[in-house]
């Protein structure tokens, strides 16, 4: 965990393993009745000082992940946008609105507004949104969103773009070395990529 995010959140000291051992029994025991009950639980977790529970609310957020649909997006972006950093915000643009947008592929034009959205980790989330995919991942749109940002001088955004060619690069790396050749990143960017491939 990053020094900066130490300074912006409160923890309570409790490890990922210890964390899932305590929280997944009690998942179990008490499932939502459906997506809207779901976001409730949530929000409520997500209101509490720290950041474990955020922790805990992607978890439980990933294990009944089926439950959320189309009306559950603005939900995502918000909580994307509120107690925002790396950590929880990329589980839930590859873990959670990763699997809606499979499930439900016309999300992807809503999603394709968040391209420009002035927050940067509603921007990122729309990058990596597709980052687990593999040969699902819709190419033409990972590169409009890669080229939309390709300027963009946002440390999360070069990195999101770098993880997301990254990861695609292992399915289609002749076709990610072209795009990067062909086109302007950050150095850092197009380093990390090409290093990769």
């Amino acid at each position: 965990m990053s020094k900066k995010a130490r300074e912006q959140f409160d923890f309570l000291g409790i490890r990922l393993v210890p964390r899932r051992e305590v929280t997944y029994p009690l998942f179990d025991k008490n499932p939502p009745k459906d997506g809207d009950e779901l976001v409730a639980r949530i929000e409520d977790m997500w209101a509490q000082p720290y950041r474990e529970i955020q922790y805990a609310a992607c978890d439980y957020l990933f294990r009944h992940r089926t439950l959320l649909g189309g009306q559950h997006l603005t939900f995502l972006k918000k909580l994307i946008k509120t107690r925002a950093w790396r950590d929880t915000v990329d589980t839930l643009a590859a873990c959670i609105l990763g699997d809606l947008a499979l499930r439900l592929p016309a999300l992807r034009t809503k999603i394709a507004s968040w391209i420009r959205d002035p927050n940067v980790w509603v921007r990122r989330s729309a990058i990596i949104f597709q980052i687990q995919y593999k040969d699902r991942t819709d190419w033409p749109l990972l590169r409009q969103f890669c080229l939309t940002c390709a300027k963009d001088d946002d440390y999360y955004i070069r990195n999101g773009i770098g993880r997301a060619l990254s990861e695609y690069a292992r399915i289609n790396p002749q076709e990610v070395r072209r795009f990067v050749q062909d086109n302007t990143f950050a150095e850092q960017t197009t380093q990390e990529i090409l290093r990769m491939i």
